[in-house]
């Protein structure tokens, strides 16, 4: 059981139904994530619509793991990083379900 709870589990692919909006250019992940020499980047954390990943499992938690070299994910991504976690909540209620993994107990 133990080992089940450091490795990744995917639970759905999806894809993102509406524009979401996971921090403003006033929060700290604003202040850390901008771009001071490139005026036409928006300063907004923004998930477009239409961004494709999974709903994942890892350490005890659920997340959003979008696809790498998606518009807007590189606000996101931490440099030197391959991928990024966004905690579940961010897109709760906001996307589509295209393939889940989760099997279900029969009754």
């Amino acid at each position: 059981m133990k080992a089940l709870f450091f490795q990744e589990q995917k639970l759905h692919r999806i894809e993102i139904v509406e524009d979401i909006v996971s921090y403003s250019a006033s929060s700290l992940q604003g202040q850390r994530n901008r771009y001071p020499f490139q005026p036409d980047v928006s300063k907004d954390g923004m998930i477009a619509k239409g961004t494709t990943g999974y709903i994942i499992k890892q350490w005890g938690r659920i997340y959003f793991s979008p696809d790498a070299n998606q518009k807007g994910i590189e606000q996101f991504t931490p440099p030197n990083q391959p991928y990024v976690l966004i905690p579940y909540k961010k897109v709760k209620n906001k996307y589509r379900i295209v393939l889940s993994f989760v099997i279900k107990a029969e009754k």
